[in-house]
């Protein structure tokens, strides 16, 4: 069946190419072509979503926009729900398509960051860092073949202990410092609170209780001061009528040292006697007589 197409045309010996006019190419024409969504998108109509890679029948249409030197195309499909022209174009730059009208997309894409340009130093710095991780990653994988638990120690150093006091300590002081805040902001709030007047009110009150205390203080020391006093007199006082008692006794001697009366005799022991207790008659055969 092959043989009977028509692959080749023929040309007459005496055929002019020069003679055949050409005709105009259409600068705006498009061309019909096959393709899939490059992104999925949601028509702006109808709110029907158009999933990736989607196979539409598309028109294609070169635009007269350049990017360095690269032609921009535009592609024209419609909504499979409500017939809705949808278009987009190239995008060179970012290796992508841009919406241009009848959709949008469901998400943009996240743009790789550019790798800032290093210089020697940061370069030298860089590898010297990598080299010491790896050489810590060699550190630990060898030392685990032993000790499966195994964990390079703190280049600190110190004791478990004191860094847990050492910790205490400072939670002990970050509480401290915190109630001390409360306290000064409580007391900033209430002095907003409260006017002017109060403001004063109160401190009057309080010289004035300052006062009353200051007074109350001294004429409780003024009474000791007098009982003590009074305690002292009274002191005195006794002290010089013993004197004047010892003085009297001297000049008049006892009475009773010169006169020696006889002594009183007390028997050791004193003997009680009872009385015997009266048995009663309890014969009555005399009283029926």
């Amino acid at each position: 069946m092959s043989e009977r197409k028509a692959i080749n045309k023929y040309y007459p010996p005496d055929y002019d190419p020069s003679k055949v006019v050409k005709k105009k190419k259409n600068p705006n024409q498009t061309i019909k072509i096959r393709m899939m969504a490059p992104y999925s998108m949601r028509c702006l109509r109808c709110n029907e979503y158009i999933a990736e890679r989607r196979s539409f029948n598309a028109r294609k249409e070169v635009t007269s926009e350049r990017y360095l030197n690269i032609k921009i195309v535009r592609f024209y499909i419609t909504c499979p729900g409500c017939n809705n022209t949808i278009t987009f174009k190239t995008n060179p730059a970012e290796a992508g398509y841009t919406p241009e009208d009848g959709a949008v997309r469901n998400f943009e894409p996240s743009k790789k960051q550019k790798r800032k340009h290093e210089s020697e130093d940061e370069l030298l710095q860089r590898l010297q860092n990598e080299e010491e991780k790896d050489k810590k990653y060699q550190l630990l994988m060898k030392k685990r073949k032993t000790n499966p638990f195994w964990k390079e120690q703190d280049a600190s150093g110190g004791d478990v202990m004191e860094k847990f006091e050492k910790r205490l300590v400072e939670q002990q002081r970050q509480q401290e410092l915190t109630a001390e805040l409360e306290a000064i902001q409580k007391q900033v709030d209430n002095s907003k609170s409260k006017s002017g007047d109060e403001v004063l009110s109160n401190l009057l009150e309080r010289k004035e209780d300052d006062a009353r205390t200051d007074e109350t203080d001294g004429s409780e020391s003024e009474e000791n001061d007098e009982a003590g006093l009074e305690k002292i007199d009274d002191a005195a006082r006794a002290q010089k009528s013993e004197t004047t008692t010892e003085q009297k006794g001297e000049k008049t001697p006892d009475r009773r040292a010169k006169s020696n009366p006889t002594p009183l005799k007390i028997p050791s022991k004193i003997i009680v006697r009872k009385k015997p207790n009266a048995i009663p008659n309890l014969d009555y055969s005399s009283d029926s007589d």
